[in-house]
Order: structure tokens, then C-alpha cells, then sequence
């Protein structure tokens, strides 16, 4: 009895031992498995690419800006064009007077691409309209660029080249009478589409 007793804790023991293991290498796995996502991620400079926000210039304050790539799959104008195209969604905050918000697209060669669209605002908030490339409310704006990547093998190579520079958005400011502002940029980060 006293030698069965002593098997006991050996064998509680020699499960710990496989749980522990079992840990490890569940820890390892996870590990790798971040090393190899990071080491794949596009590179770096997407991470403080951008002027902080909120945006002002002449009255005008932008608080919140993203910018993303969009699949046309499903936008029947779309596919015709392009694989993927930039988007820039906007959040107004305030606004003096009247004028206009600008957003222009470049490409990683510092080419603008498409022509700057121009989004009006007056009394405080965006004029609301919708057409192809925009969609606006009072306080936000989604604007976006018809053109892009032709294919995905294109936007792939883009997404995990890492020492491709990355597209851009640029938005400015013209108040009414007045002279074009710089407010802020940021850059289109690559994603899974």
C-alpha cells in the first residue's frame, strides 16, 4: 500500500509535466504565428503617417479621418475600373463661414491621382449630396477615387511590399474668397479586401 501511494504523485506529476508541455508549446506556436504575421505586415511608416488629429485651418475642424482600400466586388460600375479603389471617410466637427474641403488621392510615386473633390460646406456643416464618388451628409463625407489597383495580384504585391511607399489622402480647405490650407494627410493603409 505504501509503494501504490507513492505511484500516486509520480503519475500527477508526469501529467503536469504534459500539461506543461502542452503549454509551451501552445506558446511557441502563438509566438511564431505573431513573429510571422508582423514580419509579413506591410511596413511601418503606415503607423505615423499622418498629421494628428483634429484638422483645423480657416475655421474649419476636422476631427475624425480614415482612409481605406475597398474592393469593387459588387459595385457593377466599379469592377469594370479597378480591383480595389481608395476611399477617405470624414468627420466634421465645426466649420466657419463657407467654402470648401478638398481631398486628393496620390499614388506611392507622389502622383495625384483622379482629379481633388471638392466637398462645400456652409453655416457649420457640409452641404449633403451624393453622386459616384461622394456620399455626404451635414457631418460626414465618404469620398473615393475610381482609380486603383487593375487586379489583385497588383494590390497584393502593394500590400506586402515593403518597401513600396503607400498611397496618400491630402485634405485642404478653400474658404470662400480665401486661399487653399493644408489640413491634414494620411496614408492608405493596405488590408486584407
Amino acid at each position: 500500500m505504501h509503494d501504490h501511494e507513492t505511484e500516486k504523485p509520480q503519475k500527477t506529476g508526469g501529467k503536469n509535466k504534459v500539461w506543461g508541455g502542452i503549454a509551451l508549446l501552445i506558446l511557441a506556436i502563438g509566438v511564431i504565428s505573431f513573429w510571422c504575421t508582423m514580419h509579413k505586415l506591410p511596413h511601418a511608416e503606415w503607423r505615423n503617417e499622418f498629421k494628428p488629429l483634429s484638422w483645423e485651418a480657416a475655421g474649419v475642424c476636422i476631427d475624425h479621418a480614415e482612409a481605406y482600400w475597398k474592393a469593387s466586388a459588387g459595385d457593377s460600375r466599379m469592377e469594370l475600373r479597378a480591383f480595389c479603389f481608395p476611399v477617405c471617410h470624414l468627420e466634421l466637427d465645426e466649420a466657419e463661414g463657407s467654402g470648401m474641403v478638398t481631398v486628393r488621392f496620390q499614388n506611392g510615386q507622389g502622383v495625384q491621382m483622379g482629379d481633388r473633390i471638392n466637398i462645400p460646406y456652409k453655416d457649420g456643416k457640409f452641404l449633403p449630396r451624393e453622386s459616384n464618388s461622394m456620399h455626404v451628409t451635414e457631418t460626414e463625407a465618404t469620398v473615393r477615387l475610381e482609380d486603383g489597383f487593375l487586379s489583385q495580384d497588383e494590390y497584393t504585391l502593394h500590400q506586402f511590399n515593403q518597401d513600396a511607399p503607400l498611397w496618400r489622402v491630402y485634405v485642404e480647405c478653400r474658404p470662400q474668397a480665401g486661399d487653399l490650407q493644408p489640413m491634414g494627410y494620411l496614408s492608405i493603409i493596405p488590408n486584407d479586401l
